[in-house]
């Protein structure tokens, strides 16, 4: 078994959108969170993320992603090692929290509950949290069409792929999770020639290569429906809003 973020942090440079936040994304944060004086919580050290409020207080479970990913402590921000299912903070703390693609890094329905709950109990009364999530479409698509639509140039990118590729194969329960091997062996069954979807879509060889960090790992990610994640941020939250995260 390999340790999976210790691996994925090496590959960062080469991750874009979706998996990868724009500036565009970015913005739309700092439009929807009132951030100029506030103390915010980051879920993960998403680099991109790391300049918004007051303060910045980012936890992730992975050193190794903290030492390679986070872009440097410095007077105002900080980050730290811990568990967002137990976070290293007290009640009513922070006044705000972001997450970038943390309610997919977790693996059940009960443990996205969980996070969403500790994300309740950092907050300050009347604070708010911005969450992009990667939701799973309500019914499944087929690899072969996924596969017809990359080969005809209709996928943005890899990244793209990747996540459809994954979307396709979760389980169908309220988990809807998948292990990071399975998504290499869908992608390595449907894409037997590397070399041909790189020749017919533009996609770098290194690009392409990082579904690589998924081998022999046994990290499961979620990809639950946008129905699903909003009756869970419901139990935390009296107002749950979906807001469009921009283009790529």
């Amino acid at each position: 078994m390999t340790n999976h973020w210790d691996r994925y942090h090496r590959h960062w440079m080469l991750l874009g959108a979706p998996l990868r936040p724009t500036p565009e994304t970015v913005g739309i944060v700092e439009r929807e969170l009132d951030l100029d004086e506030a103390d915010v919580l980051l879920l993960g050290v998403t680099p991109e993320l790391a300049g918004l409020g007051k303060t910045m207080l980012a936890v992730d479970g992975s050193a190794a992603m903290v030492s390679g990913v986070w872009p440097g402590d410095s007077a105002c921000r900080r980050a730290t090692t811990g568990n967002w299912l137990d976070l290293p903070l007290s009640r009513a703390s922070v006044g705000a929290v972001i997450g970038d693609g943390c309610l997919t890094v977790v693996d059940s329905a009960r443990a996205r509950r969980a996070l969403l709950g500790e994300v309740a109990r950092v907050l300050k009364p009347g604070s708010r949290a911005a969450i992009r999530v990667f939701a799973g479409p309500e019914t499944f698509e087929d690899l072969q069409n996924i596969k017809a639509q990359a080969l005809a140039g209709g996928i943005e990118n890899f990244h793209a792929l990747k996540w459809r590729i994954a979307m396709a194969c979760t389980t169908s329960d309220s988990d809807r999770a998948i292990n990071v091997q399975v998504i290499r062996d869908a992608f390595d069954e449907t894409f037997p020639d590397r070399a041909v979807l790189a020749a017919r879509t533009g996609w770098s060889m290194a690009s392409i290569g990082t579904i690589d960090v998924y081998a022999g790992s046994q990290t499961i990610y979620c990809f639950a429906t946008l129905a699903m994640l909003i009756d869970e941020a419901g139990d935390w939250f009296d107002e749950v809003r979906v807001v469009p995260s921009g283009s790529y």
